[in-house]
Parts: C-alpha cells; sequence; structure tokens
C-alpha cells in the first residue's frame, strides 16, 4: 500500500490528533495523537485503538520510520519486515516504547515507500492505514462510527490543511467544545506550526 509522501503524512497525522482532540476531551478515549516533540529532531503520530492494535509513525529530518500491531494475529518476522532499512532509521528500529517483538508490519521512507507484514495481515493492514489517505470522508465515516458524530467534510478538510483554527470551526465539529480547553492538545500537536522534515 502507498502512503503520502512524508511532509503531506506528517500533515494529515497532526489534523487526525486536532480532529480527535477536538472531538474527545479525554486522551485515552482518542484514537489518533500526535507529539511535535517526541524525540530530538523527531515527531511522532500515533493510533491506539484501545483494543491492542497500534501504529506508531516518525518523521525525522533522515526520513520516515513506522511500526504497526495488529494484536489478533501472531507476530511477524521483524528482520524481514525491516531488511534493507536505511542506517539514518536504524535506532528506531531497537526503540523501547515501540516493543518491537510485537511487530505486525512496518516499513520506512527514504526515498519511497518500503511497508511489508505478512500477507493475511493485508486487510488489516490497509485497515489501519486507510485513514492516512488525507481524504475528509475517510474521516467522516471514522468519526460517525466512533465518536457518533457528523462532521462536516470542508471543517476537516481545514483542520488537514492546518489552517487557523477558531472558535467557530471548533462549534462546528463539536458544539460542546471550547477553543481554549484545546490549548495544550494544539501545543503538543503542534498544530499550524511548519513542520521541520
Amino acid at each position: 500500500m502507498e502512503l503520502l509522501p512524508p511532509a503531506k503524512l506528517e500533515r494529515v497525522m497532526r489534523g487526525l490528533a486536532t480532529l480527535d482532540a477536538i472531538l474527545s476531551d479525554d486522551w485515552e478515549f482518542r484514537y489518533y495523537s500526535f507529539n511535535t516533540k517526541w524525540g530530538r529532531g523527531q515527531r511522532m503520530g500515533s493510533m491506539r485503538d484501545g483494543c491492542g492494535d497500534e501504529l506508531f509513525v516518525v518523521f525525522t529530518k533522515n526520513g520516515v520510520f513506522l511500526k504497526g500491531l495488529a494484536h489478533e494475529y501472531p507476530p511477524g518476522d521483524v528482520d524481514a519486515i525491516y531488511d534493507g532499512l536505511p542506517a539514518k532509521l536504524k535506532a528506531l528500529r531497537s526503540e523501547p516504547s515501540f516493543s518491537m517483538d510485537d511487530t505486525s508490519y512496518g516499513g520506512w521512507f527514504d526515498t519511497a515507500w518500503t511497508i511489508r507484514g505478512a500477507k493475511k495481515l493485508g486487510r488489516v493492514m490497509r485497515h489501519h492505514l486507510a485513514i492516512l489517505d488525507g481524504q475528509a470522508k475517510t474521516y467522516r465515516k471514522y468519526a460517525a462510527s466512533y465518536f457518533n458524530a457528523t462532521v462536516p467534510l470542508d471543517a476537516i478538510e481545514h483542520v488537514y490543511a492546518g489552517k487557523r483554527l477558531d472558535q467557530a470551526l471548533v462549534a462546528r465539529i463539536d458544539p460542546d467544545r471550547q477553543l481554549a480547553d484545546l490549548k495544550l492538545d494544539l501545543a503538543e500537536i503542534g498544530y499550524g506550526k511548519k513542520q521541520n522534515a
């Protein structure tokens, strides 16, 4: 499966985290998060579904590293999944936070995307990665299912583009949320800030 180019993917993952933060005031109930200062020169977007599945995507000036877990399937062959991983990204392969022994699929972007996982994981992997397509209708479908919310497509597009947030837009996404309440979340996400990669 081909993912978006890194700069666009990072913008979309910041958007996912921002939309989830607007729709849920409790971080524990959000699927998507983004930490703009995850590591020195590193930003990380993540997905946790609350049932054991997870996805981590780390953006660096040297490329992008991706690790996914579909908990209902046996772990994959990590050596095979990351065979050929560029040296400049290899430190992420031993990152303790990722529990690399529990890897179903993974990959990286150097000059192009390399994504690998067991063939039987194809459907699950595509499901995990589908929302990263940057299409507003994809997020709208997820929000309707998970948050029971009908989010306007143009509001999703606005957030995906990283445009300035105001109270009117926040209220269109969730009438019960206040922009002021999102201050800490938006700082962690780095919403609207220029990307470094």
